[in-house]
């Protein structure tokens, strides 16, 4: 089991990457910066995806911000929902809610069970398949409910020092959240029901969502704004939005399209424009209501402790 003492024992180059990282979600105050603090922390930790997660242990109520943004799977959030309580990292998230202190040390899957046990459970068939390892910090509690963040790897396993990189950004996700207080985004209900909800990043109230919010679709997709991306931006700047909203920079989203930079911001003020929104973060609150959903499964994306 990690200890979150060895965070304070990180060399030079690590702790320079945990200011990095710092340095970029100081400023996230608006919900709209959820999809950038969990791509920053994915990428100081070295993860595949990562998650916002907050369930009632006493009812399996439980809802989630993703990163990346996928297309929900009904069929897989369906297995999900009926083995959800099975997930190996809960009874430790309860245990440190109930103890408290103030830096519980992040969890792994792979420090209660074996690889093989793990791809041998109810859980890693019904919703899990491919993913090796997941590790999970408990950042806020109240009463039954815990909220935590949770990240996957679908190659290997979390190391120590991967660990000790959470443990040292965890703080700041917790100023983060309490930054964004009791502010709303749109949360995935992923148990007993799967439905779009509204509810404040850092209390676990949660209230449906209204009616022309994000209406709930057959196949389950964020609903797209009427005079949203789909009718108004090219497919071009849809592509470089959805980077946006995963926290990426102009530099970030030019190496991944083969662009300049400038050619990137060009894009997006262009696509500002279409939009008749003034800057990044209303064109991101468009897209959270409207994300392109064409970027695989959400089954390899559900994080511990989902």
């Amino acid at each position: 089991m990690f200890n979150s003492n060895a965070a304070d024992d990180l060399p030079t180059h690590d702790l320079l990457a945990v200011l990095e990282f710092t340095e970029r979600i100081v400023a996230v105050s608006d919900p709209t910066g959820v999809p950038q603090m969990l791509a920053g922390l994915a990428e100081l930790v070295g993860a595949d995806a990562a998650t916002l997660t907050r369930i009632d242990l006493r009812t399996g109520h439980e809802v989630a911000a993703l990163w990346p943004q996928y297309r929900v799977n009904p069929d897989v959030l369906a297995g999900y929902a009926a083995v959800s309580g099975t997930h190996p990292l809960r009874p430790l998230l309860a245990r440190q809610a109930r103890l408290g202190g103030q830096r519980p040390a992040p969890v792994r899957i792979s420090d209660v069970m074996s690889h093989r046990q793990w791809r041998g459970t109810a859980l890693y068939a019904a919703s899990h398949t491919g993913i090796d390892d997941q590790m999970c910090a408990l950042i806020g509690a109240r009463g039954t409910t815990v909220q935590a963040v949770g990240l996957s790897r679908y190659h290997g396993l979390f190391t120590d020092r991967q660990a000790a990189l959470f443990s040292a950004g965890r703080e700041h996700l917790v100023a983060a959240v309490r930054r964004m207080g009791q502010q709303v985004l749109p949360l995935l209900e992923v148990a007993p029901h799967l439905r779009w909800v509204t509810a404040p990043v850092a209390i676990p109230s949660l209230a449906p969502v209204r009616a022309g919010e994000l209406a709930i679709q057959s196949r389950l997709e964020p609903a797209r704004p009427a005079a949203g991306l789909v009718t108004h931006a090219t497919a071009r700047q849809r592509q470089i939005l959805a980077f946006a909203a995963e926290g990426l920079t102009d530099a970030q989203i030019g190496r991944k399209l083969g662009l300049s930079s400038a050619t990137v911001s060009k894009h997006l003020s262009r696509a500002y424009t279409r939009l008749g929104v003034p800057n990044r973060a209303a064109a991101v609150r468009l897209l959270l209501g409207g994300a392109d959903s064409s970027r695989g499964p959400l089954a390899h994306h559900v994080s511990a402790p989902t």
